[in-house]
């Protein structure tokens, strides 16, 4: 559960690759805003849960990619 609030606080920190053909992807959270937000939330990264929001992203990453190639 920590891991999943950590991760919605900075969720909206995410690095985009916008192609010239295909739909636009995210390649991944900018870690530099991330560190930034989840330290304005006072979340304490320990190296565990920085593991744990990396499988979030990874997941969301995977998730969103796959939809967006259903759209070309």
């Amino acid at each position: 559960m920590a891991a999943l609030l950590a991760f919605l606080a900075v969720a909206s920190q995410w690095r985009i690759a916008c192609p010239a053909e295909g739909a636009m992807r995210r390649t991944g959270l900018d870690y530099q805003a991330a560190r930034a937000g989840l330290d304005l939330a006072g979340v304490t990264v320990t190296p565990e849960l920085w593991a744990d929001i990396q499988t979030i992203e990874f997941a969301v990453i995977a998730a969103g990619n796959e939809e967006a190639s259903r759209w070309r």
